[in-house]
């Protein structure tokens, strides 16, 4: 299959990850996002001697961010340069405001978080989760709470072509399931902060049976990511009075879905044809349409 062009925005991906940098590639980090045009006029030399430090740690940087190395870094910077960054800020939602207020800034909010997400879209990892879906023996979910809401969607949607899939929202169903995945399956668990107990237990056990693991989560190293052999991270902004916690299940929808499109192009032509056999049959569900 034919790879797909690294869209990451270097801007982004470094503000986003610098919390979980050594301090020699913060230094390095800091300076990027302070003096961006700067750069894209430096020797790879230049720079590391500018902030302190060996060559190998502004190359390491540029790999953490997702790029070969300086020479991509600069080059997607300079381009990224001549876009504008997504806004960062939307109208706060309190009380009193009217219902068009209200509307147009929950677009506005949902619209924001997808574009700040895909600004930090490591494609690489997309491609090896959606590798290892399409493989899959059995696929299981692992989340507590509202994130089990992408989780069941996503699920369906793999079974609509033949992948048996499990998303039980009880904890200890989902640990039940990790004990019986082996190599060749895979889990995919979402937890914001990488600190959700029973989730991070899940995917500890689902790894040591041989499993796949793959996460969905904000920056920065945690448990979760411990036991993940591919992180996606996911970037939200919320105005609303839970802060965060109904912005993200959105974007994590959207991540979820590009893996399952992406499985969907790599599967044989009978799951296209078991999708529309699937679909059909649906039908049944559905009251006749009346004529007008």
């Amino acid at each position: 299959m034919q790879k797909v062009e690294n869209v990451r925005n270097i801007l982004a991906t470094t503000r986003f990850l610098l919390p979980s940098l050594t301090p020699a590639e913060k230094r390095v980090a800091e300076f990027v996002l302070k003096a961006p045009h700067e750069i894209t006029h430096m020797s790879l030399q230049r720079l590391a001697k500018r902030c302190g430090c060996g060559e190998a740690t502004v190359v390491r940087l540029c790999r953490t961010i997702g790029v070969a190395g300086y020479a991509e870094f600069k080059r997607l910077l300079a381009a990224q340069l001549l876009s504008p960054p997504a806004r960062d800020e939307t109208g706060e939602i309190t009380p009193g405001r009217s219902m068009g207020e209200v509307v147009e800034s929950v677009f506005e909010l949902n619209i924001l978080n997808l574009k700040k997400t895909l600004e930090v879209a490591a494609i690489e990892e997309y491609e090896k989760a959606c590798d290892a879906v399409a493989g899959a023996g059995k696929v299981c979910f692992f989340a507590i709470g509202d994130a089990m809401f992408p989780c069941s969607y996503a699920s369906l949607r793999l079974k609509r072509i033949g992948y048996d899939c499990f998303a039980d929202s009880d904890a200890d169903v989902q640990i039940m399931n990790a004990c019986n995945m082996k190599k060749g399956d895979v889990a995919i668990a979402i937890s914001h902060s990488g600190r959700t107990k029973q989730v991070v237990e899940a995917m500890r056990i689902a790894k040591e049976r041989g499993a796949v693991t793959i996460c969905i989560t904000k920056a920065g190293k945690s448990e979760l990511t411990k036991y993940s052999d591919i992180v996606l991270y996911n970037v939200t902004t919320d105005t609303t009075v839970d802060k965060e916690v109904i912005a993200r299940r959105v974007a994590e929808q959207a991540m979820l879905d590009a893996i399952y499109m992406g499985v969907l192009q790599r599967a044989e032509i009978d799951s296209f044809e078991r999708l529309k056999e699937v679909s059909d049959n649906l039908r049944v569900n559905k009251l006749p349409e009346k004529n007008a």
